[in-house]
């Protein structure tokens, strides 16, 4: 029997936002940062560790300016910020 996905990050829900935002698909950023499209999936449903370098070459493709780069990468850093 397959072993089921667990989710062991946040699910980025902002990011995917912006990625509607900007008209874009998990295909279209897949290609522009040179990542399977499999990846972009696990990594925003939180199967997958984002590393800096994906942090970066995404937030360059959705313009995506530093100081909101918390908001979009780690949503839980906000959340713990306001209890």
């Amino acid at each position: 029997m397959p072993k089921s996905k667990r989710r062991v990050y946040p699910e980025l829900n902002a990011l995917k936002g912006r990625i509607r935002e900007k008209k874009s698909s998990y295909r279209k950023l897949a290609e522009k940062i040179g990542r399977s499209t499999n990846t972009i999936y696990l990594m925003l449903n939180g199967y997958a560790i984002l590393g800096a370098d994906d942090i970066d070459a995404i937030s360059e493709e959705l313009d995506i300016p530093p100081d909101e780069v918390i908001k979009y990468f780690f949503p839980q850093m906000l959340r713990n910020a306001t209890k």
